[in-house]
């Protein structure tokens, strides 16, 4: 939450000529009403079950750049996708950056939490989301660069590693 997915991700498709999608405008599509009111009538765990079966229809897609809702790579339902399925960055953000980006913030359900459950929220899920994919360090970046690092990334090609070269 607050890391700059929704902005990088639509930038990332763009460098790559793919198409962006946004796994919370997809429940809400679906549900036909706001993540916020999902939380309220029906439930986190509904939301999740919602947002799982998203990213599951997600899997016959390619070239597509994907954000997702931060717990989603919390769910062991979602983790196959994480890991297997997609090249998975991390959007790594400082604390207080994400109070920053969130202030005022009224469509976030989990902010209404206060800042105290927030860091223990923030700190419970950076391990899962560091043990994912690439960390990509975001505060004092532009979206723009951030999105052209995880291009070079994806584009950069890759070198097979073989016996006495740390391969095994």
């Amino acid at each position: 939450m607050g890391c700059g997915k929704s902005t990088v991700g639509p930038i990332l498709a763009g460098l790559l000529g793919w198409s962006f999608v946004d796994t919370d405008d997809l429940v809400v599509q679906q549900a036909g009403t706001p993540i916020a009111e999902i939380f309220r009538l029906r439930g986190e765990p509904a939301f999740r079950r919602m947002e799982t079966q998203a990213l599951a229809e997600l899997t016959l897609r390619s070239d597509v750049v994907v954000a997702t809702g931060g717990g989603a790579p919390l769910q062991p339902a979602n983790r196959e996708f994480f890991t297997l399925q997609a090249r998975t960055f991390h959007l790594r953000v400082s604390f207080a950056e994400v109070l920053a980006r969130t202030a005022g913030d009224t469509g976030r359900p989990l902010l209404a939490q206060g800042e105290p459950a927030l860091q223990r929220l923030f700190d419970a899920r950076l391990p899962v989301y560091d043990s994912l994919g690439w960390a990509v360090e975001t505060d004092g970046r532009s979206p723009r660069e951030i999105a052209a690092e995880i291009r070079a990334t994806l584009v950069r090609p890759r070198r097979w590693v073989g016996p006495g070269e740390g391969g095994g």
